[in-house]
């Protein structure tokens, strides 16, 4: 994220030597709008926690253009649905001064990455498939003008101007693999990971078994390293 520098006046007289000037961190507000409450918090959570934003919320686009009017946020993250995206994102688009937008997909939903970079996203999410790390990868990347961008979708149009930001390994998970590689990360043994999930630990052993394959890793202790670290090394 763009992190922007002001000069500081000295405002001890001009007989004391002035201590050297300590940069301001420019600090960006998002906004989000889903429907949900329960996607609000969590994305408010994780720009909170992982950035520099300020963040308001929203459960409608009418309450969002109220809000917009009052924070001119910087960012917009919004729920893209089919049939209302492509208008609501002309609409985003069209505020002044023009925000950075990101998209927001549910899996499920027939959106591909280009219905919302051609109607003006500068990047495309599919949630299910992103993890905080990489959410946040998109932002910073967002923010800095480096659109457009994809993340989470399993797969793309190769036609696509747009760049795919990688989870490498990780990605070729599937949600329940990645659950599984997150709790054999807290250290949990299979039995306890299929009682949190509510599976049989055959169940957690034949996961266990797809996730050794998928990402070339045997033991225990390099899915736990995998896990906690992102990389293979």
């Amino acid at each position: 994220m763009s992190i922007a520098s002001y000069p500081v006046q000295d405002r001890r007289g001009a007989g004391r030597s002035a201590a050297p000037p300590r940069p301001a961190r420019a600090v960006t507000h998002a906004l989000i709008i889903h429907q949900a409450e329960i996607v609000r918090l969590g994305v408010s959570t994780m720009l909170s926690s992982g950035s520099a934003c300020e963040v308001s919320s929203a459960a409608s686009v009418y309450e969002a253009f109220r809000l917009a009017s009052d924070v001119h946020p910087q960012l917009v993250l919004f729920d893209f649905v089919p049939a209302e995206g492509p208008e609501v994102c002309r609409l985003l688009a069209a505020l002044w001064p023009r925000p950075r937008l990101i998209a927001l997909v549910t899996r499920g939903r027939e959106v591909a990455p280009n219905d919302c970079l051609s109607v003006g996203a500068d990047a495309a999410m599919l949630m299910d498939n992103v993890n905080r790390d990489t959410f946040l990868l998109v932002v910073r990347r967002v923010m800095d003008g480096l659109g457009p961008l994809v993340a989470g979708f399993p797969s793309v149009n190769e036609h696509l101007e747009a760049s795919l930001v990688d989870e490498g390994p990780v990605s070729l998970l599937t949600p329940r693999e990645r659950e599984m590689l997150y709790l054999i990360g807290q250290g949990l043994s299979n039995r306890e990971i299929a009682e949190s999930l509510v599976l049989s630990v055959k169940t957690v052993e034949a996961h266990r078994a797809n996730l050794s394959r998928k990402l070339n890793v045997r033991s225990r202790a390099g899915l736990m390293r995998l896990a906690l670290t992102g990389s293979l090394a």
